[in-house]
């Protein structure tokens, strides 16, 4: 009896046993779920992110490879810098390590802000560094190791940065490189990139790019809760990006750069026996020494605003007309094509009339009497126009084409332009009007519809030295590895090839020599003494003359000066070099091109061992050189404005 009632005493004390038994019971469970969860489950996760925060893999980016001229003259290379980055996962509050590098740098937290938030849009994740700023200066380095304690996750890391020699010199010939975006990265030509990489944006850098890009190094090391590095445990270095030889020749661009002075325009000169380039500059320039840390705001504003266009290739995007450099192509079409003998005299009486018009020349008293000899060396203007009227627009296209105009060159670089040679069909497709019998006149002194860029009236003498062959223009001679061992040469190749008699030849290439060698001659200020150059003058119209054939050049605004062309070769025994020039609003070919490329030209012949003298003493001419308008469409014809005969 007493047994039972202890029983009954306990039973409720047992009670409470089993509940607090299944309470543990279920906590163990939890908890042994919970361990087993994170361990078996996430495990892989955990330690991953554990050994992160211990173990960090850092990329080493590899230099670019270099560039360097014919003659192994280094242009462009990498030199040693710093980044400053940020890896967000080191850092313990974003707010107050920015406000404090903004106090150290002087830098608006803001721009470090944006500068995160489009690192993280474009996928960069928080355990890979994100750049706030490159190439920093070694006060900048310093600043931050001082302060590294209060700087948790930020860092100063080693980044090679690309130099270029004499700054703007090659800007459009190299061009510049940048960032990645999200848009090239996506496009698929860039599929071993990511977001971080620097590439080619512009010019051989672009062009070269899976040449003159390296292999970027490893970098394993030890790092404490904060960042810091506290040892290094494997290093794979980085291989350097290929060398480019060019075919380019410093000493000739720098030449060039020279003689151009404060002018805008553009200037090409090339081997016209296989197409090398060995100068090419277009003016204005930029620097592009400051593209690849990303461009300061107001300095890219400056460049897109500026009128003479800096960021634009002139040498291969520019397109004018040719004025009366395209004389040497009327003149060998009327040979080829028997529409002249080189002795049929016609007269120049300062103008000439077709259809009720009167298109004028530049020399208002005229040439009076003139064969197709005298008619390129005073650049007569009245003998073309009846050229343009025997040969017609289709047979003038025919080898204005055949000679390199009108066509890409297939340089290779981005932007190239074609320029334009108008024909009756190009005309009714793009107008919807046919062509009109006047505007052969004006297309036969580089007028009207007629466009081309330097490269192509480079292209143009450069046939007519070599005897009728267009090279398409080479700037790189090869490609060699860090050891030197060539990996692609790169070889002349042809673009087109018209058939010149050696009549033709010998009768234009001995007028052009004497547009440089004769008093008469437009193109005096390009001769040197002792050696044999041929040349044309071209004036290119931005306004047309009045009703008088008169247009006061000197009173006018730069903007509507005419442009200056001069295109040469030479020596005429056996010509090595030709050049084409343009001077954007510089007046008149013959004043103002012609000196600059007779500069060049000495420079090539000192260097190449030729004695060149002082050059001559001028004598005057019928009219100073300054003076000879290739005036196209000198038209008051096409103006629609008619002269009365007198």
């Amino acid at each position: 009896m007493i047994l039972n009632i202890n029983d009954q005493a306990l039973t409720p004390y047992q009670s409470r046993v089993k509940i607090l038994s299944i309470v543990l019971a279920v906590f163990f469970v939890v908890l042994i779920s919970r361990a087993w969860y994170l361990q078996i489950m996430k495990g892989g996760y955990f330690k991953e992110r554990s050994e992160r925060q211990r173990i960090r893999v850092e990329r080493v980016v590899s230099p670019r490879g270099e560039f360097v001229d014919r003659n192994g003259v280094l242009l462009g290379d990498t030199k040693p810098g710093f980044d400053l980055t940020i890896t967000l996962e080191d850092v313990r509050d974003l707010d107050q390590t920015l406000a404090r590098l903004s106090q150290l740098l002087g830098i608006p937290a803001s721009d470090f802000y944006h500068t995160i938030r489009t690192a993280r849009e474009n996928g960069v994740r928080v355990f890979q560094p994100i750049r706030l700023l490159s190439n920093a200066d070694w006060e900048t380095v310093a600043l931050i190791e001082v302060n590294h304690l209060d700087l948790a996750g930020v860092s100063i890391i080693p980044e090679p940065f690309r130099n270029y020699r004499d700054g703007d010199l090659f800007a459009h010939l190299f061009g510049y490189i940048g960032e990645i975006n999200p848009a090239e990265l996506m496009s698929g030509a860039y599929r071993n990139y990511r977001i971080g990489d620097v590439i080619g944006k512009a010019g051989l850098e672009k062009s070269l790019e899976s040449y003159l890009k390296g292999r970027d190094g490893v970098h394993q090391i030890e790092v404490n809760s904060v960042g810091r590095v506290i040892e290094e445990i494997s290093y794979r270095p980085p291989e350097s990006g290929n060398r480019a030889v060019l075919t380019m020749d410093y000493d000739l661009q720098k030449a060039l750069e020279d003689a151009f002075g404060d002018y805008a325009g553009a200037g090409v000169v090339i081997n016209p026996n296989n197409g090398e380039v060995l100068a090419m500059i277009s003016r204005p320039a930029y620097d592009p020494n400051l593209f690849p840390g990303g461009i300061a705001k107001e300095y890219w504003r400056q460049l897109i605003l500026d009128p003479k266009h800096p960021l634009t290739n002139k040498a291969i995007s520019g397109q004018y007309p040719p004025g009366s450099v395209f004389k040497i192509v009327m003149s060998i079409a009327a040979l080829e094509e028997h529409k002249v003998t080189p002795n049929e005299t016609l007269y120049c009486r300062g103008y000439t009339f077709f259809g009720g018009r009167a298109y004028r020349c530049w020399r208002k008293q005229g040439h009076g009497a003139v064969y197709l000899h005298r008619a390129i060396v005073e650049s007569c203007d009245v003998y073309f126009y009846e050229m343009g009227q025997r040969l017609g627009i289709d047979r003038i296209a025919y080898y204005a084409k055949g000679l390199g105009l009108g066509n890409l060159t297939g340089i290779g670089m981005d932007g190239e332009k074609p320029g334009l040679i108008p024909t009756r069909e190009w005309k009714k497709k793009a107008t919807g009007e046919p062509w009109y019998p006047g505007e052969n006149l004006s297309a036969a002194i580089g007028q009207g519809y007629v466009l081309v860029t330097p490269f192509q009236l480079a292209d143009l003498i450069g046939a007519v030295a070599n005897g009728g062959t267009v090279y398409r223009p080479q700037l790189v001679k090869r490609i060699e590895n860090y050891k030197g061992e060539t990996l692609k040469a790169f070889s002349p190749q042809v673009l087109s090839q018209i058939h010149i008699s050696p009549e033709t030849l010998n009768l234009v290439r001995d007028a052009l020599e004497d547009v440089v060698s004769e008093p008469q001659g437009t193109g005096g200020k390009a001769r040197i003494n002792g050696i044999r150059i041929a040349g044309k003058t071209g004036t290119a119209q931005v306004i047309r003359m009045n009703q008088q054939g008169e247009k006061m050049s000197k009173e006018l605004a730069e903007k509507y000066q005419d442009h200056a062309w001069f295109v040469a070769c030479g020596p005429m025994e056996k010509p090595e070099i030709a050049v084409a020039v343009i001077m954007e609003h510089g007046g008149h070919g013959g004043s103002a091109a012609a000196p600059i490329v007779r500069k060049v030209m000495e420079a090539y012949f000192k260097k190449t061992g030729r004695m060149v003298e002082p050059p001559p003493e001028l004598r005057p001419a019928s009219l100073p050189s300054d003076m000879h308008l290739s005036q196209a469409a000198n038209l008051i014809g096409v103006s629609g404005e008619p002269v009365k005969k007198r």
